[in-house]
This record gives C-alpha cells, structure tokens and sequence, in this order.
C-alpha cells in the first residue's frame, strides 16, 4: 500500500509519524518553536475503477473512481486488488471487426466495457473478485529520453517523491518550523484527506505538491490552457486559491537559488488539496508547487525527473528560508 510505503521511507527522516481515521499519513518534523507550523502535502490515492457487478459467463463489470477518459480504458491490463492479492485481467470491448460503422467514433461507456479474468463463469470469478474490489492501471514504469519517466499515477507519486527528497535533505538541518509532511487520501474525490489532515495539524502555511497539465505536444492550446513545459522546471501557481505574497516569496527564493521555474495563473479553485485547506479554521496561507505532466489520469503519465529536483530544491528553500519573511 503506498501510504505505508511513504511512512517507512520519510520515517528515519521525521520525529514521529502517525495514520489518521481516514488514513492519511503525517510525518512530524520537530523545529526549534520560533516558527510556523507548515504543511507540505501529496496525494497518494490514484484514479481508479471499482468492482460493480460480476455476470454469468464471469465477465466482471466495473465504474470510475475519479475522471478518467473511458475511451483509452479498452484492451488495458488491470490489477484488481482483492483483500491481499492482487487479480488480473484485461478490459474488453468489441473489436473494430465486429462494429457497425456507426459505432466506429463513438464515445465508450463504463456500461459497454468489462474486465475479461480468463475464467469460465460466475462461480470462478467470485472466487478471486468481489463487487467492491478497487482496480487500478498496470503498467511498467520506464525512463525514456532526456530522464523523462513514463508511468502510472505520477499523478501524485511524483509529488510524494518530491517530499521524500526534501525530508531527506533536512534531515540534519536546524529548522525554526515545525513540519507536517502528509501523503494524503481521497484527493481525486475532492481533497477530502486534506481537509481532514489540516482540521487536525492547524497549519499557518500549507503547500501542495501536485501535478499540472504539461500542454507542450500536438492539439492543446497554450493560450487556453496555460504555456507549461515539460523539463522547464516547477511550477509555480498564482490565482484565488493561493496566498499571493507566498507565491511572490517561492518565485524569490527561485530565482535567488537559480531554480528553473515556470508560472501558472489558475483563475478558479485548482482541483488539489489546498482548496478545503485554505478554509480550515479561520483561514491557512496556501501555495502550489506542480510538476509538468503529459497524459494525466492516463495509464501511461509523462514527467521530467529534472522539474521533481527542482520542485524538491524549491520547497527545501523555503523550508530554510528567513521564518521573518512569513
């Protein structure tokens, strides 16, 4: 589970880790009490699909969890995860052969595919699945040219790597802040772990550490969409759901230390953890850091290796930052 794997990993690195009811792991960091109390988070949950009915013949019927785009689903090898086993299976549609040519550019439903497990009927399939099992993508994670990684679940893997890496970085350092490390849950259903980790740490400061939609490819618009490259460094957020003087601060401390950076306006809540954050209690300062990503939600996510150091060497900065600028 990768909650607990980021709880053994940021473990030597912290004073004291804890699980909450809803299950979001938070990694205390002690600091000298002269400081704020800041929060860095990630998600840890990932989209996803889940088990809603088993048929006849053994076929296993499925829905979303999260927004995915069910027209890449067909013909995806897929983990079902049952209690400590995981199943697999290939999601099946008709082929091309068999359409009628109405079909042919049609908009695929979650009703219309299945996951075939290979098996010979109802009874054999409810021996390894149940209605309720989660499913999720698998794929092999690859490192392709100019230390580019193509995988599943960057989407926000490479957020908690980030935090992993500054915990790391810090780990010998004398820090006025107290730090909460959190790997958050339930984020692609609305941030609802965050809104939960937050209610109980009481943060002055939260940062995010998320992915953003790289738009550096064939069909998508930077004038609509925003001009965010991948391997052009983090991302720096500006807009209603961010404390404007910590987003000047990040981008300060960025250029100070030759951090290479780019700048994205988000006029509208941002769709990451900070949004139920910035409204716990009587209001929590708020930032977000993002990592260009090609294909999100896809099987197959694409992100520079190089803008995760870069994302981890800005938040190490502001980490040993002056606490006077605050």
């Amino acid at each position: 589970m990768l909650t607990k794997k980021f709880a053994d990993f940021i473990a030597p690195m912290v004073d004291r880790v804890t699980v909450d009811t809803i299950g979001n792991v938070i990694a205390y960091r002690k600091g000298n009490g002269s400081g704020k109390r800041v929060m860095i988070v990630a998600h840890a949950d990932e989209v996803a699909m889940m088990v809603t009915y088993i048929d006849d013949n053994g076929f296993v019927h499925f829905q979303e969890v999260g927004a995915i785009d069910t027209n890449i689903l067909p013909e995806q090898l897929v983990e079902i995860h049952h209690k400590d086993k995981i199943v697999y299976g290939v999601i099946g549609k008709k082929p091309l052969h068999l359409q009628e040519k109405s079909e042919y550019a049609k908009d695929w439903a979650t009703e219309e595919l299945w996951i075939d497990l290979g098996v010979k009927g109802k009874d054999e399939a409810e021996k390894l699945v149940e209605v309720g099992d989660y499913i999720t993508y698998k794929t092999q994670p690859t490192i392709v040219q100019n230390n580019n990684i193509v995988s599943k679940s960057l989407d926000d893997k490479s957020g908690l790597a980030v935090i992993v890496k500054v915990a790391q970085d810090l780990k010998d350092k004398i820090l006025d802040d107290d730090l909460y490390f959190v790997a958050s849950v339930q984020e692609e259903l609305g941030a609802r772990g965050a809104q939960v980790a937050a209610q109980s740490i009481k943060p002055d400061v939260a940062i995010a550490v998320d992915t953003t939609h790289s738009v550096d490819y064939p069909s998508v618009s930077p004038e609509r969409n925003g001009d965010i490259s991948l391997g052009k460094g983090v991302v720096v957020t500006k807009g209603p759901n961010i404390d404007p003087m910590l987003a000047q601060q990040l981008t300060k401390l960025a250029k100070k230390n030759d951090i290479l950076f780019q700048t994205q306006a988000i006029s509208h809540q941002t769709g990451s953890d900070i949004n139920p954050i910035q409204l716990v209690e009587t209001g929590v300062k708020t930032a977000l850091l993002s990592i260009p990503l090609r294909y999100m939600h896809s099987p197959n996510e694409v992100a520079s290796m190089e803008d995760m150091k870069r994302a981890a060497e800005l938040l190490k900065a502001f980490c040993l930052r002056n606490q006077n600028s605050l």
